[in-house]
């Protein structure tokens, strides 16, 4: 039996606007969601870390190690982040290197190498 058929006409208005102001809020959620969702990627890195810099050490092992799993390590910038009793490096594939900041990278164009205080790596992982 057809449920609308068996309401009165007031009521059919009635579901039907209920289900209208439904599809509207979750169009709007799913909008919203996705306007915080697609918005700049502030995570990525903007400054390389100098491979002769502060760092040098940290970069040097990671490179190693980029060289054999990857062929893309004559074209890296490097960001190290302390993380617990080590580090995390990270190595960025350069794939636009006329463009400037983080624009230089694609999000998924990167490799992360985790090292122990003695630069021993303990962990790698390939994003792309």
């Amino acid at each position: 039996m057809n449920y609308m058929a068996t309401l009165i006409p007031a009521q059919a208005q009635g579901c039907h606007a209920d289900m209208m102001g439904m599809a509207r809020c979750c169009l709007i959620t799913l909008f919203f969601s996705l306007l915080c969702g697609c918005g700049g990627n502030p995570a990525r890195m903007e400054h390389p870390e100098d491979p002769q810099g502060r760092y040098r050490e940290q970069i040097a092992v990671a490179k190693r190690l980029l060289e054999q799993k990857e062929d893309w390590a004559d074209r890296v910038e490097w960001e190290v982040l302390p993380a617990g009793d080590g580090w995390e490096v990270i190595a960025w594939r350069v794939e636009h290197p006329e463009r400037k900041g983080s624009d230089r990278y694609l999000p998924w164009g990167y490799s992360e190498i985790d090292l122990d205080r003695r630069l021993v790596t303990i962990h790698y992982h390939r994003r792309g």
